[in-house]
């Protein structure tokens, strides 16, 4: 009966390790993973957030790669081209970072204005102890009106990230070659 009992309790404190670790894992915290729906870590909804007012988008296309983001009149169904959605990674060399590459997914305007970015994919190994810096406050939305010819420069136009100097230098880099291209491809 004693011996019962005991390997009841164990696969209790089992189970009960297991739950904790897999709300830990897929909480959505801080430090949570982003998730996407393919390959190169986009979704509608992410890709909504970064061309507001886009209300469908075309599949990958182009020599530099690009989704069309379309808004539909309401009234006739027609639809109207508003501006890209691009991946970082898409435009090579792709900058590393201190771990690893980080892909951006970017929206850009007609006119050449980044209108919304999200870190869709980087590996870091200080993140789970430094936290997701990239998902602070503020530092996606920075990039938000800048165009081009800027020179994304950290300590300059862009604000750094303290003990993250490697990687937002390597994403400033990426985010700017990625806004090069697209321009050049699509909007001169």
């Amino acid at each position: 009966m004693l011996r019962q009992y005991t390997v009841k309790s164990s696969c209790r404190s089992l189970l009960s390790i297991a739950l904790l670790m897999a709300v830990a894992l897929f909480s959505g915290g801080p430090n949570s993973y982003v998730y996407a729906a393919n390959k190169d870590h986009t979704s509608l909804r992410l890709m909504k957030q970064v061309v507001p007012g886009a209300d469908s988008f075309s599949d990958k296309e182009g020599e530099v790669p690009v989704y069309k983001a379309y808004k539909t009149d309401p009234d006739s169904g027609e639809k109207t081209l508003i501006g890209y959605a691009f991946v970082s990674a898409d435009t090579h060399p792709e900058p590393s970072g201190y771990s690893g590459e980080i892909d951006s997914l970017i929206g850009m305007d007609l006119q050449g204005n980044i209108t919304g970015l999200k870190v869709v994919y980087y590996k870091e190994s200080h993140r789970h102890s430094w936290g997701d810096f990239f998902a602070w406050d503020g530092y996606e939305d920075q990039f938000i009106g800048k165009r081009a010819e800027e020179r994304f420069q950290i300590g300059k136009d862009i604000d750094g990230i303290v003990k993250a100097t490697i990687s937002t230098k390597a994403m400033s880099r990426g985010v700017r070659q990625a806004v090069r291209a697209v321009t050049l491809e699509y909007l001169r």
